[in-house]
């Protein structure tokens, strides 16, 4: 039985909070979102508009509303964070951004509560990192999307080349969620069919992935500059995750203690999700090939961690 959290998106003026509010409130994840903005007027306008489609669910109750309700086992959702402009380098951003995220985190802990935390600002791993260690939250309770937007693109262009269902493909993109993540194929399936031995599948095809990844990635913000359906319904998923007792695996990022040999970073791995928060699964299995590169993107958002100075 889920319990009756309330779900609380902040930065929900923006396109990417308010797509996760539609989403949630489509696929009835929740029956009451507070959006929180410190553009008020927006937000409240979100909030209208959503509940004009609410009207067609079974009671969802999508409102503006203030951190001082947030109560223990709410999941937070953090949305909110600057877009990187011309010229100005992701350091920068990564500055601005931490700067956003330990005023926001701040305010939602205000009252103590133990809460559910999920970030999506960007760059998502440093920043999970940081509001892990301002909350003061147990490590289980503290996640960011990471690499699960980067997954289901994987997923779909998997799907297209071999004309099956995305839903039956099973692979990970992980790493940090930027330029070094990787397409983790080792332990690929479809349905219970190991993806290297599916009709369609070839050398070329595996050569072509992560390109035909990024690819998708770039034309969407070529096309219209932003992307947020799919993140929107990946917070969606996330959050469905966090209010069941049965666990959902998805490539959330979260603190890796010991986990492939990796300590004190965040990063996205195959992680089990649920009511009791996000535990990273240590057992799935990687190709040498594929532990170097996780190990090698470890080291990136090191070097950003480091730059931030933490």
């Amino acid at each position: 039985m889920a319990k009756q959290q309330k779900v609380f998106i902040i930065g929900a003026a923006g396109m990417v909070g308010a797509s996760a509010a539609y989403a949630m409130t489509l696929k009835e994840t929740a029956s009451e979102i507070v959006l929180i903005d410190i553009h008020e007027d927006v937000a409240s306008g979100q909030a209208m508009d959503i509940t004009d489609a609410a009207a067609f669910t079974s009671g969802v109750n999508v409102r503006v509303g203030d951190y001082s309700e947030i109560d223990t086992d709410d999941i937070v959702v953090i949305t909110g964070g600057a877009a990187q402009k011309p010229g100005q380098t992701r350091l920068e951003l990564l500055g601005i951004n931490a700067n956003i995220i330990r005023d926001v985190v701040g305010k939602v802990m205000a009252n103590g509560k133990e809460i559910y935390l999920v970030l999506v600002t960007n760059p998502v791993d440093v920043l999970t990192y940081e509001a892990l260690k301002v909350s003061g939250l147990p490590k289980h309770r503290v996640l960011g999307t990471g690499t699960t937007l980067d997954s289901a693109r994987l997923r779909s262009v998997i799907a297209e080349n071999l004309n099956v269902r995305a839903s039956q493909v099973n692979a990970f993109t992980l790493g940090e969620h930027g330029d070094s993540s990787f397409t983790a194929l080792l332990s690929a399936t479809v349905g219970s069919v190991p993806l290297h031995v599916m009709p369609g599948y070839s050398d070329e095809m595996l050569a072509g992935l992560d390109d035909a990844v990024a690819k998708k990635a770039y034309h969407i913000i070529d096309t219209k500059k932003s992307t947020y359906y799919g993140i929107g319904q990946v917070i969606s998923e996330v959050v469905a995750a966090l209010r069941s007792s049965q666990p959902s695996i998805l490539p959330v990022c979260s603190l890796l203690d010991g986990e492939y040999g990796l300590h004190d970073v965040v990063l996205s791995v195959p992680s089990l999700v649920s009511a009791d928060g996000v535990r990273p699964l240590d057992g799935y299995r990687l190709s040498d090939e594929e532990r170097e590169k996780l190990h090698a993107s470890a080291g990136v958002i090191r070097k950003s961690m480091f730059e931030l100075g933490e």
